[in-house]
């Protein structure tokens, strides 16, 4: 009786642990997170990367300026500095596809990233070629951004291969 009752409570942890969060989730909360606002100016971020045990490899400061244009489509330029002197440079470009939904791309992002808004959150869906050793590896990553009451913004990222997770962003977002 007991080794049944541990094996359930097994189970039920597993598929529990199992699941994952979804974007519907952030239907009702606030404040609302419209990208078009939020990624317009100046921001700043501050982060850091994790290994798949949870260890800090790495950490980063980066500066972000966002615009629009007449037609809806929006620039998210960034800049980081890594603790051991790596610069790094993305463009994101932004095109609007449907409600809140926007389909985005950028020189090291492999195909089409999806980005979603609802409520207080913003899902981007990707996956991004980084160089590994003398060659380059293609990373399945989401990004979740939660806007803050205050206009900060909290993201965390879970970064995979072949499904099992290898790595994890936190990166703090401020506006200017």
């Amino acid at each position: 009786m007991k080794l049944k009752t541990i094996l359930t409570l097994g189970l039920c942890t597993f598929f529990t642990g199992c699941s994952s969060i979804q974007i519907e989730d952030f239907k009702n909360t606030t404040p609302e997170f419209i990208p078009q606002s939020y990624f317009n100016g100046n921001l700043k971020a501050y982060g850091m990367v994790k290994d798949r045990n949870g260890k800090i490899i790495r950490t980063f400061k980066g500066d972000l300026v966002g615009s629009w244009d007449e037609n809806g489509v929006g620039t998210l330029d960034e800049n980081f500095l890594y603790n051991d002197g790596e610069k790094l440079h993305r463009t994101w470009t932004m095109k609007p596809d449907g409600d809140k939904k926007f389909i985005a791309t950028a020189g090291d992002i492999v195909g089409n990233a999806s980005m979603i808004a609802n409520g207080n959150t913003v899902m981007i869906d990707y996956t991004m070629r980084i160089p590994y050793g003398n060659r380059t590896i293609d990373i399945d990553v989401k990004d979740w951004l939660h806007l803050q009451n205050d206009g900060v913004i909290l993201n965390h990222s879970k970064m995979k291969k072949f499904g099992i997770e290898v790595g994890e962003l936190v990166i703090t977002i401020i506006k200017e």
